[in-house]
């Protein structure tokens, strides 16, 4: 130790004989006493004193004058600190007086005398007393950038968990070590290894790390900890990645996006995992990485498939041998995939999955990991699903917290860090909107400016930041009516929608946000250039032809209704056949592209043999079923390839380009088509008929008419005709349903099919001897679900009631595009027809056929060869082989459709099912004519319903040009009746076609005493040319 100047020693000793009248400092200058040379000094006497910091040690030694000296200076500092350094400064002089008291109360100066002595205060251990001289040195350097102070703070925490190893101390005088160390290393320079600010930094930070991971997760000092070391390890960049890591290759991609740089460490990480000389951990950790890329890309891209690899090598990975660290992690991204697959199916046991694997108690465990930030923000994500679906409050409130936390202990350059802040902005926004918080909203847009840069930065992060900032300012400009915050929506998302990336997903929602907002502008030309990107150029990209049925399917949900909408526009802006147009374009997008592989080419064939066998060949690819995502990107980049040399062919410049007005105004060619168009701005009919010669398009619009209507209309529909067919149902339900049904119709008659059947002139009935005019008919929506061709026009239902079906003869078209291939699709040739007759019973899960021998005695009367498959013979292997070899085919058998999925939709066969995506890998060369006695097989689901997925659609996906369905279940006996008219006017002489056969069929139907009800006659439909 070292010696007390004698001047100083003899006024320690005049202080304590007058302690309140010469106690040391406290009769000084506040500037004196804050001095940070006084400051150093007394800490380094107190550790000069360290190993004598107890009574029996100090008594009558000089240390006990230091102790007395740095016990009335931290008094004294006490007294004038500001309010944050108090508590330190107090804990020192209490530590210190506590020694002094023991040995000599009576110097201790007034008023903690007296204090004392109703309270005598502790005496605590040396390293204790060293540890509060220390942090309270230690918070005055800091800000004053004293690098001496701080080193000897440093200096003090060392020797003081030395001393308290295996002590409740430890880990808190560890982390203020590890504090001292981390300023340290900011407050020296380059020098030698002592002080190398590297080594010290990364040493601060061990020492901060083991700390918090020594005490239980629910200490109440550990949160603090933990806070102060996220933010201190936030100041400093992270590790550097080795270039050649897949981290690497996230952090490019993050910033530029290119999916080739997903491709190749994807491909390079299955090479490591299935490589035999691989070993463990690294096979584990590369499959971990294996799991996140192929979520990445799946985000991106879209394919299922990799969404279910991702979960799999995940779930795999979590049985490998991992650090409590690499566990926390797996577990947090397991989650964000288990909140992809709730985000693409709906399923909230997804979304409980998720919850459980963000929870995981390794979490918790390993908070202080440089990676707990990333960590939080998958939590925090899941935390605003769960506000999404349950409305809990304090979940939202949560995620805030913790990204708020995670964006302060995140360094700024980090590749992760603009995510949680986008996800800070919609947490934000969420719960500003929920709880009328401006303020809330305000930081919102506040960070999602500062992420989106300049329009120039057309990074993933920044294009989803410009999306989200659009939606906030449309969302805010249309509930206030601002026009500033519409105009400036509308040039953000304009921004994104045009930008050169390949996030396609983004873009297309910025271009349909772009297009909304110039809506609610009145700018209807910008509103149609924004329509134009989205449905002409984005949204075929979105659905390409890489990706599985059912991941195109999820992706198009997030385009609903978008056509309608631009349909819309289109009309109020006087141009109906633009109209025409933007519901080709955005309805029946998969039925399109199913029908362009399987169209006849003669003409391409002449024009270029070796060309037209290779497109065959490759649309054959495209169509088989079970081929992988890989498979499907090579034939879908050498399709593209094919196009583009065929349109190069003179006159073949239109080869499989979108539809034009000059294409689509054939589709009248044979009598009008009634386009509905249901959208949440209007209702119209588009009217595509010939009149003087010309083909023209008018407008009907349908101001009774409105989406919720319809969506409403086709609910009660849907449950009356079920109750009906329920067995067990009372009579009095049966009739008040069956008003329910009649009331609908006469809703269709009033309010849509009468305005159209007037405009036409076609509300009247015809001369004796005149045949009935055809009309096609293509609902938009859930107007599909709905009998347009039964529509009551007068009447009350009873008989003698007029429907629409006694003015037209109607047929319905998913889209005009499907109307004209089946009719440019030649018929077989006459004396070539055949028949596949198929009747099977379900067994005792469903309700019996009993009429199954009549149907198909029925069908008996169309000539020609035929093959018939009963029960046991009617497997799926089995009709799908009959269906291949012959023109028609009948299908009597339950159906079942699954309106939330609709691809689920099924015919229940022998031994199995056949599904819509089997049926739409067949390639049917001589298909014509398809009658499919199932119930449900004509309804679309209500989900994606403008895409119009059923069982019918799937029969003319496959070839078949003429199919019959029905919309819902009526009695079995009905079926053979029906079927037995119009397979005896299809055979008949001067034969009418299928769809005057079964208008025919249905009249005789009516006269029928039972089955002369709209419930039994209006389920049948006709779709075709």
């Amino acid at each position: 130790m070292r010696q007390l100047h004698p001047e100083l020693r003899a006024a320690i000793r005049k202080a304590m004989a007058d302690p309140d009248g010469a106690a040391p400092f406290l009769f000084d200058r506040p500037e004196s006493v804050l001095a940070r040379r006084t400051h150093n000094n007394l800490a380094d006497f107190v550790h000069d004193v360290r190993d004598e910091l107890t009574p029996e040690r100090a008594a009558g030694t000089d240390a006990f004058d230091v102790i007395y000296l740095a016990a009335c200076y931290h008094f004294a500092r006490y007294l004038h600190v500001p309010e944050a350094e108090k508590d330190w400064n107090r804990h020192a002089c209490n530590f210190l007086f506590g020694i002094v008291h023991a040995l000599r109360p009576e110097i201790v100066p007034q008023p903690l005398r007296d204090h004392f002595a109703e309270q005598p205060p502790q005496v605590v251990a040396p390293y204790e007393i060293v540890h509060a001289v220390g942090t309270a040195l230690l918070k005055a350097s800091v800000p004053a950038e004293d690098r001496d102070g701080t080193a000897l703070a440093m200096v003090l925490f060392l020797w003081a968990r030395d001393e308290a190893r295996g002590s409740a101390s430890e880990p808190p005088i560890t982390f203020n070590t590890g504090t001292a160390m981390t300023e340290l290393s900011e407050l020296t320079g380059p020098g030698g290894a002592e002080l190398d600010p590297q080594h010290l930094r990364a040493t601060g930070l061990r020492f901060m790390r083991e700390a918090i991971t020594s005490l239980p997760a629910d200490d109440p000092t550990r949160r603090d900890m933990l806070v102060t070391f996220m933010r201190t390890q936030a100041r400093y960049p992270a590790d550097p990645i080795p270039e050649d890591s897949a981290a690497a290759e996230w952090s490019r991609y993050m910033r530029d996006g290119r999916l080739d740089r997903l491709d190749k460490v994807i491909e390079r990480l299955r090479t490591a995992v299935d490589a035999p000389g691989t070993g463990e951990p690294e096979r584990t950790l590369r499959r971990f990485e294996l799991g996140q890329t192929l979520r990445m890309r799946f985000e991106m891209e879209g394919e299922l498939a990799d969404l279910d690899g991702s979960v799999a090598e995940l779930t795999e990975a979590l049985s490998g041998p991992l650090t409590d660290d690499h566990r926390a992690s797996l577990h947090a991204f397991l989650g964000l995939s288990h909140l992809d697959r709730y985000a693409t199916s709906g399923d909230v046991a997804h979304l409980e999955a998720a919850t459980e694997a963000v929870r995981h108690p390794s979490i918790a465990r390993t908070a202080a990991s440089p990676a707990h930030t990333q960590r939080l923000t998958n939590l925090a994500a899941v935390l605003t699903a769960r506000f999404d679906v349950y409305g809990d409050i304090a979940e939202l409130d949560e995620a805030v917290s913790h990204l708020e936390y995670a964006v302060s202990a995140t360094p700024p350059g980090q590749h992760d860090r603009p995510v949680m802040l986008i996800k800070l902005a919609v947490a934000l926004w969420k719960r500003g909107t929920h709880a009328a918080r401006d303020a809330d909203i305000d930081a919102a847009e506040s960070i999602l400016r500062q992420v989106a840069g300049e329009p120039s930065d057309t990074g993933p992060n920044q294009q989803l930041a410009r999306l989200e900032l659009g939606q906030l300012l449309r969302t805010r400009g249309s509930s206030r009516r601002a026009v500033r915050d519409l105009a400036e929506a509308a040039a953000q998302s304009r921004t994104t929608a045009l930008a050169p990336s390949q996030d396609i997903r983004t873009r297309l929602a910025s271009a349909a946000q772009w297009a909304v907002s110039c809506v609610a502008l009145g700018d209807l030309e910008q509103a149609r250039t924004a329509f134009g990107v989205a449905l002409s150029d984005l949204l075929p990209k979105l659905t390409g032809r890489s990706l599985g049925r059912a991941s195109q399917e999820v992706r198009l949900r997030e385009a609903s209704s978008l056509a309608n909408v631009a349909a819309t526009m289109e009309i109020a802006a006087g141009r109906p056949r633009e109209a025409l147009i933007r519901l080709e374009q955005g309805r029946g997008v998969l039925l399109a592209q199913g029908l362009q592989l399987r169209g006849r080419h003669d003409d391409l064939k002449a024009a270029s043999p070796e060309l037209a066998d290779r497109y065959e060949r490759v649309c054959e690819e495209l169509v088989a079923p079970r081929r992988g995502p890989e498979q499907r990107r090579a034939s879908a980049a050498e399709f593209d390839r094919l196009v583009a040399e065929i349109r190069a062919l003179p006159g073949f410049g239109h080869f499989h380009r979108q539809p034009d007005w000059a294409r689509l105004r054939k589709a009248a060619a044979h009598g009008p088509v009634a386009v509905i168009n249901v959208s949440s701005l209007s209702c119209d009919a588009l009217l595509l008929h010939r009149r003087s010669g010309r083909t023209v398009v008018e407008v009907v619009p349908l101001s009774g008419v409105t989406s919720k209507d319809v969506d409403r209309r086709a609910d009660d529909l849907r449950t009356a005709v079920t109750k009906l067919v329920t067995p067990g149902t009372t009579s009095g339900e049966k009739y008040a349903q069956d008003q329910v049904l009649k009331r609908t119709l006469r809703w269709l008659g009033e309010e849509i099919v009468g305005p159209v059947l007037s405009r036409l002139g076609l509300d009247r009935p015809v001369g004796p001897g005149e045949a009935l005019p055809r009309l096609w008919w293509c609902p938009t929506g859930a107007l599909s679900l709905l009998p347009l061709h039964a529509a009551l026009l007068e009447g009350t239902g009873r008989p003698g009631s007029v429907y629409a079906h006694d003015r037209v003869v109607s047929s319905y078209a998913p889209t005009l595009g499907a109307l004209l291939h089946a009719r440019e699709t030649p018929a077989p040739e006459a004396g070539r027809t055949s028949l596949a007759a198929v009747a099977v019973d379900a067994g005792d899960t469903y309700p019996r056929l009993a009429a199954l021998d009549d149907e198909l005695t029925a069908t008996r009367q169309l000539s020609g060869p035929r093959t018939e498959l009963r029960d046991a013979d009617a497997t799926p292997e089995a009709v799908l082989a009959a269906l291949r070899t012959h023109t028609h085919a009948h299908l009597a058998c339950h159906g079942v459709r699954d309106p939330d999925a609709p691809s689920r939709s099924r015919l229940l066969l022998h031994g199995g099912d056949l599904t819509l995506r089997e049926l739409a890998a067949e390639r049917l060369r001589n298909a014509e004519f398809a009658y499919l006695s199932a119930c449900h097989s004509a309804a679309p689901g209500k989900e994606l319903a403008d895409e119009i997925i059923s069982v019918a659609s799937a029969f003319q996906l496959c070839g078949y040009r003429q199919v019959i369905g029905s919309l819902w279940t009526v009695e079995d006996a009905m079926g053979p009746l029906l079927a037995h008219e119009v397979y005896r006017l299809m055979d008949a002489p001067g034969t009418p076609d299928v769809a005057h056969a079964l208008h025919r069929a249905i009249g005789k139907l009516r006269e029928h005493e039972r089955y002369n009800e709209p419930f039994f006659w209006a389920s049948v439909v006709h779709s075709g040319p």
